[in-house]
Formats: structure tokens, sequence, C-alpha cells
């Protein structure tokens, strides 16, 4: 499985926990009971730490990619960076 694809399910989830546990606690007023709390917080701990891992391997591995010059920095092929361009090279003139 590839990295962006393990820091996307860990970000995912994340997200999707927050909204969850958000949820829940607005509509009961009895939550967290003690273990609810505990384990939350073990699932949330894992949670950000997978995510952070994961994002710190990716960019590592893009920054390797884009030093052995296979994938640019930005998006050059976009039409909003030529438009950008365009107005740079009518501004300089």
């Amino acid at each position: 499985m590839e990295i962006k694809t393990v820091f996307l399910i860990f970000g995912i989830g994340l997200a999707c926990l927050a909204v969850i546990v958000s949820f829940i606690g607005l509509r009961s007023k009895n939550f967290p009971s003690k273990g609810a709390m505990v384990g939350l917080i073990v699932l949330g701990a894992v949670m950000v730490a997978g995510t952070a891992t994961f994002a710190v391997k990716l960019s590592v591995e893009e920054q390797h990619e884009r030093e052995a010059g296979k994938k640019p920095i930005g998006d050059e092929s976009t039409e909003a960076a030529a438009s950008v361009r365009i107005i740079q090279a009518t501004d300089a003139a």
C-alpha cells in the first residue's frame, strides 16, 4: 500500500472520529463514561500519531521525487499557473 493511501486513510479516519464523537457528545448527557473516555483518548492518540507519521513520510518521499526530477514543484501545466505566468509577463513589459 502506498504511503499517500495510508496517510489519507488515517486523516479521513481522524476527521470522521472527531465528527462522530462530537455528534454523540452533543446528543448524550452521560457521555463519555470513564471507559469510553479512556478508549477515545487512546484511539484519538493513535489516529493523530498515525496521521502525523505518514504525513512526514509522504513529505520526505515527495522531496526525494522532486530531487530526482520525477515530479515538478507545483503543477505548472494547470491553467491557473499559465495565467499567472501571462500576467507576470505583461506586468514586466
